[in-house]
């Protein structure tokens, strides 16, 4: 049986996340794959909207458990992959190859820094300052910067 870490403050419990941290990394690191093998094979001039909505569950699932453990650098970043993909499955915006190119880019930034989280390494994490940017600007159907 799971050890859950408790303590009692006016009846309420708060528990110990950390060993669910195993089968969170297992499950991102499968979603992270999943997503980079169906945006490789993504059709960028006809997009099929059941990869897409794969795509973009796979994006959910890593911002959802990544904001439950406090991995806000990932979650923020997923998060505006998500608005991207959500945009694109609503056929709001039309796929492009900077697009795709910008979440391949995403899920290995993803990789990393939940590579970084698993480790407990302290040493800065690589900024995704720019790359949220660019996602944002996509989302936005702004051309991305060269």
């Amino acid at each position: 049986m799971a050890d859950l870490h408790s303590q009692s403050a006016g009846g309420d419990a708060d528990f110990d996340l950390t060993q669910f941290y195993g089968v969170f990394f297992e499950e991102a690191g499968e979603n992270l794959d999943q997503m980079e093998q169906m945006l490789l094979a993504l059709n960028v001039s006809a997009p099929d909207d059941e990869e897409l909505n794969g795509i973009f569950r796979c994006a959910h699932s890593i911002k959802g458990g990544s904001a439950t453990f406090g991995f806000s650098d990932v979650a923020e970043l997923t998060h505006k992959m998500e608005s991207l993909l959500d945009k694109l499955r609503r056929h709001e915006l039309q796929l492009t190859p900077p697009m795709i190119d910008a979440l391949l880019e995403s899920a290995d930034a993803s990789r990393s820094l939940l590579a970084r989280h698993q480790s407990g390494e302290q040493e800065e994490a690589v900024s995704t300052v720019a790359l949220v940017q660019r996602i944002r600007a996509l989302a936005d159907g702004e051309a991305p910067a060269p």
